[in-house]
């Protein structure tokens, strides 16, 4: 069964063999994992850095990411800049980035 569109065709059949290779590829990789884990052992206390966290801390995004956000802090310094939570401002943005793409198909 195909369905014929203007650019091309369009075979379910083919998209559902794709959908099954691709499962049986995850299903293969999540195999391969680690045989020593057991639940309800000690492997499922949550740890950070090495360290048993003590009852009812929460650590925040903040927190575990922070090298990461070290890493890009120029970049998001920069982007910082263009920030002012004023919604017009971001509809201003839009409307600006719309005009250039519009004008990119357009011209091209």
């Amino acid at each position: 069964m195909r369905l014929l569109t203007g650019e091309g065709f369009w075979s379910p059949l083919v998209w559902l063999a794709l959908a099954a290779g691709v499962a049986l590829l995850a299903w293969a990789l999540r195999s391969r994992g680690r045989q020593d884990y057991k639940r309800g052992t000690e492997q499922e206390t949550p740890f950070l850095s090495g360290e048993p966290m003590p009852e009812g801390v929460h650590v925040g995004g903040q927190h575990m990411y922070w090298g990461f956000v070290e890493a890009l802090r120029p970049v998001i310094d920069r982007l910082r800049a263009f920030h002012s939570g004023v919604v017009s401002d971001y509809v201003t943005w839009l409307v600006v980035m719309l005009a250039v793409v519009f004008l990119v198909v357009m011209l091209s």
